[in-house]
């Protein structure tokens, strides 16, 4: 697989002039990025929410797995990374949505559907705190069906578990090495 150096820049230069919006300092790997898609059954979803689509390497992993009638809503507040993405991607099934991940409840109701059957997140929850952790997952929780998978890479094991167990109950997680920094996939159902 060919290295995207301007990609990985662009990210680092993110990174740098905002830690809580970009919580790496490279873009997650393609082997993390399909591990996400697999995890979250894009194979089989009708319609998925990626919060903290980022330049978009899991946006691919879920583009490539997901069904030929499937959407993808991928949010991502920053500018930048959301050109990126627009001109990275021509895939009809793919909608970017410029706007913070807390608003997907509206954002479902606006596409005309009940809701998210799974949500994918790339979002750097130990940085932003509390506050704004638990009100992002309250929204993402408040736009999916019922039983959906919520799936989110992490890289640090202890933040996201207590309050993905308030919101959503028993969390599975397991540690990905081939990433950079190695992660963690965590994973609890609506």
């Amino acid at each position: 697989m060919r290295v995207d150096w301007g990609e990985r820049l662009e990210f680092l230069r993110g990174f740098l002039r905002d830690r809580k919006a970009v919580g790496a300092l490279t873009p997650t790997s393609a082997s993390m990025s399909r591990r996400l898609a697999r995890a979250a059954g894009a194979g089989q979803r009708r319609a998925v929410a990626e919060l903290g689509a980022g330049t978009g390497p899991v946006t691919a992993a879920l583009l490539e797995e997901l069904p030929p009638d499937g959407r993808l809503w991928a949010f991502e507040i920053k500018p930048e990374f959301a050109r990126m993405l627009r001109a990275r991607f021509d895939d009809p099934r793919l909608t970017i949505v410029e706007a913070s991940a807390a608003e997907a409840p509206r954002i479902a109701r606006e596409a005309g559907i009940a809701g998210f059957d799974a949500v994918v997140s790339a979002i750097p929850f130990a940085v932003l705190g509390h506050a704004l952790s638990r009100q992002i997952l309250s929204g993402a929780a408040a736009a999916m069906t019922p039983g959906s998978p919520f799936v989110a890479i992490q890289y640090r094991p202890d933040y996201l578990p207590p309050l993905l167990r308030e919101r959503f109950g028993p969390v599975e997680r397991q540690f990905h090495l081939w990433n950079l920094p190695p992660a963690f996939v965590m994973r609890a159902h609506a």
